[in-house]
Order: structure tokens, then C-alpha cells, then sequence
């Protein structure tokens, strides 16, 4: 009895370590997530959960009505120019953040604590690796460097707006058109809109570099000491075989998590570009509006290029340890090892690895290659296409005594 007792309590010392281990990692990134208001679910009332819910719905309604409507002006004017198209990115910016937001809001409470439930069941059973030990500090620089950042594009949009670039005003309808104090009240109001939504969309960023690199760390790891032990490839196969399906599942979960995130950034990013660049290339921009389109142009890529960069290193490395077997000697191996062998590279072949865009397709290296030429093949349409041609034909239907065909041909 005694000696049972001193297991039992050996391995939960361990599930405990483990337990604050995660707990420790994942600490800044659940500090912005409650931040920016998502709940997580498991210590939160049913009542707390309805009201946030309600408030993000409200607040996300507002402010991508409020986009629509700024595109509609311009439709209304019957400028279909580069100002339409820019403010049609805008549109699809906010519909961005909200439609990432508020998935996440229905997704996390259900997946995120699985998620930390099965790292923490693999830490106590394989141990824990140096780079989990020291990861957090990383995280916790990371997620200040992206509050930085969008709490620096939030101020400079807002100086913008009410001060610097007038024309930005815009963005401001149906608001803009009040002054004084009721005006300053409106601005503060709508920013603060504007912050809620936005704040969103950097945890969901951190969220997703931060699960995703620690799975990678930790294949990587695997990968590295499947191939120092190819020696003893029949005695290590087996083992390895089984935590590499542990963290696969790990994968399966942070899959649910991130797959909304890597959805919404390809459907609503890759619309935003090309309407950013109908507008730089096409549109007869004033300065500040210049500016603000470069601005999104950038913002947008470089979460593009993170979200697909991010999402091939996982399936990449997941997938490494098929070099190692393949450089293998097949004919030393018994029957029985390559059975085992035959298993596990079918299991990859058909269950790839990574973040699967809701069954559509897997992240991997041909998405590169699938981005880029959807973004250059319409800039290269853009440039060939003639903008002044409908003036054209315009003027040759308002010409008199002229020969419409002469003309438009």
C-alpha cells in the first residue's frame, strides 16, 4: 500500500509539472485573448458568456456596416475609381477581423482547452523538452511586439483620421458629418469600435504562431532523434511510430483552433490585395489615401506570407521523417519492421499534417506557389487592361454626326 501510494503520487507530482508547465506557456497568450474579449470557457458563467458573445456580435455588425457603407458612398457618386476599390479593401479587412473573431469566440472554449489538455498528457508521459522550458519567454516578447504594433496602427490611423489626412474622413460615415465635442465623441466611440474588433485579430495571431511553433519544435525534435538513432532503427521505430501519432493528434486539435484563422486570411486577404492594387496601379490617388492603401497592402501580406510560411514549416516538418526512413537500408530490416514502415508512410500519405483549410486543401509548399500566381496573374491583368476604354466608347456615343463603329473600333 505504501509503495502504491508513493507511485500514485510520483505520477501526479509529474502530471502536475506538466500542468504548470503549459499553463506557464501559454500564459501571455491567454492574457490577450481575455484582453480582447474572447472567453475560454471553463471558469466563466453560461451568463458572462452570452453577454460577451452578444457585445462581439454588436460590435463587429457596427463596424463592418460601417465599411459597407463607406464603399457605397463612392458607388453613389459613381466614382468606381481607386478610392471605390480601396475602400472595397477596407470592407474586406473588417469582414476579416470579424468573421476570425467571432468563430474563434464558438471555437476556443472547445478546442483550446483540449488542446492544453493533450500537451500537457504528452509532456508528463515523453518529458519535457528545453525548448518548452524557455519558449515562453519568446511567446511573451512576441505577443508584445504585436500589441505594439497594433496599438501604434490604431494611434496613427486615428491621428490620421481626425487630423492629418482629411480625406480619410470618409471612413468615418455616417459620423463624419458631426463637429465639435459631438463630433470628438463619435471618433472616440468609433475607435474604440474599432479597437475591440481589431485587438481580436492580433490574439488570433499570436494564438496561431503560438501553437503552431511549438508543434514544430517539437517535430523537429522527434525528426532529429529518429535519424541520431537509425543504428537501433528496429528497436526505436516503434516507439517513435507512437509519438509521432500523439503529436499528430496534438496537430488534429490545434487544427480546429487555427483552420478559421488560415480560412478567413486566404478568402478576405487575397481580395484585399487585389483590390489595393487595382487602386495603386489604377486609381488616381490623393497622398494620404496613398498612404493608407500601402499601409493595408503591407499589413495584409505580411499576414498572408506568415500564415502560409508557418503553415508549410509544420506540414514540412512533419513529413521529415520519411527522408530519414526512405535513406534507410529496407533489406536489413525483418517483416514485421517493414510492416510498420508500409503503415506509417501510408498514414502520412493520406492523413497529411498540418492545417487543413476546411478540407479544401492542406497547408504545404504548392500554397506558395498557388498565392502568388493568383496575386501576380491578376496584377498582370490589371496592367493590360485599358482603363479609359469605357470613356472611350462613351464619348463615341455622345458624338454627333460621327460614326459609332469608326470610333469605338
Amino acid at each position: 500500500m505504501d509503495n502504491r501510494w508513493v507511485e500514485d503520487t510520483e505520477v501526479t507530482k509529474v502530471d502536475s509539472v506538466g500542468q504548470a508547465l503549459v499553463i506557464s506557456i501559454f500564459k501571455p497568450v491567454t492574457r490577450l485573448l481575455r484582453i480582447s474579449g474572447f472567453y475560454l470557457g471553463r471558469e466563466q458563467s453560461r451568463l458572462l458568456k452570452c453577454a460577451v458573445v452578444i457585445l462581439m456580435v454588436v460590435l463587429k455588425s457596427v463596424t463592418v456596416t460601417n465599411a459597407l457603407r463607406y464603399c457605397t458612398l463612392f458607388w453613389e457618386e459613381n466614382q468606381l475609381d481607386g478610392r471605390f476599390t480601396s475602400s472595397m479593401a477596407v470592407f474586406c479587412f473588417y469582414s476579416y477581423v470579424a468573421y476570425t473573431s467571432l468563430t474563434l469566440t464558438f471555437v476556443l472554449p472547445r478546442h483550446f482547452g483540449r488542446f492544453k489538455d493533450l500537451l500537457v498528457s504528452y509532456i508528463t508521459e515523453y518529458g519535457a523538452s528545453p525548448y518548452l522550458k524557455f519558449v515562453k519567454y519568446k511567446i511573451r516578447l512576441f505577443a508584445l511586439l504585436i500589441t505594439l504594433f497594433y496599438l501604434g496602427f490604431m494611434s496613427s490611423t486615428t491621428v490620421g483620421i481626425s487630423n492629418a489626412f482629411p480625406s480619410l474622413e470618409r471612413h468615418m460615415a455616417p459620423f463624419n458629418g458631426y463637429q465639435g465635442t459631438t463630433g470628438t465623441a463619435f471618433l472616440v466611440v468609433y475607435v474604440f469600435f474599432l479597437s475591440v474588433v481589431s485587438s481580436q485579430l492580433s490574439a488570433a495571431l499570436v494564438l496561431f504562431n503560438t501553437i503552431t511553433s511549438i508543434l514544430v519544435k517539437e517535430f523537429q525534435i522527434l525528426s532529429k532523434k529518429l535519424e541520431e538513432d537509425m543504428d537501433n532503427f528496429e528497436r526505436t521505430f516503434g516507439p517513435f511510430c507512437q509519438r509521432h501519432k500523439r503529436l499528430s493528434l496534438i496537430s488534429d486539435q490545434a487544427n480546429n483552433i487555427n483552420t478559421h484563422f488560415a480560412f478567413a486570411t486566404y478568402v478576405f486577404g487575397i481580395p484585399m490585395i487585389c483590390f489595393l492594387w487595382y487602386g495603386l496601379i489604377r486609381g488616381s490617388l490623393q497622398t494620404d489615401e496613398l498612404l493608407f492603401c500601402s499601409a493595408n497592402l503591407f499589413t495584409i501580406t505580411a499576414l498572408m506570407i506568415d500564415v502560409t510560411a508557418v503553415g508549410y514549416v509544420l506540414n514540412d516538418t512533419a513529413n521529415e521523417p520519411l527522408q530519414h526512413i526512405f535513406r534507410s537500408n529496407w533489406a536489413s530490416y525483418s517483416e514485421g519492421t517493414t510492416q510498420k514502415i508500409s503503415l506509417f508512410v501510408a498514414r502520412l500519405a493520406s492523413e497529411k499534417v498540418g492545417y487543413s483549410v476546411y478540407g479544401l486543401f492542406t497547408i504545404d509548399r504548392s500554397t506558395i506557389l498557388m498565392v502568388v500566381g493568383t496575386i501576380l496573374t491578376y496584377a498582370v491583368v490589371v496592367l493590360q487592361v485599358q482603363p479609359d476604354s469605357g470613356a472611350a466608347c462613351n464619348r463615341c456615343l455622345t458624338a454627333d454626326n460621327l460614326n459609332l463603329t469608326q470610333l469605338c473600333s
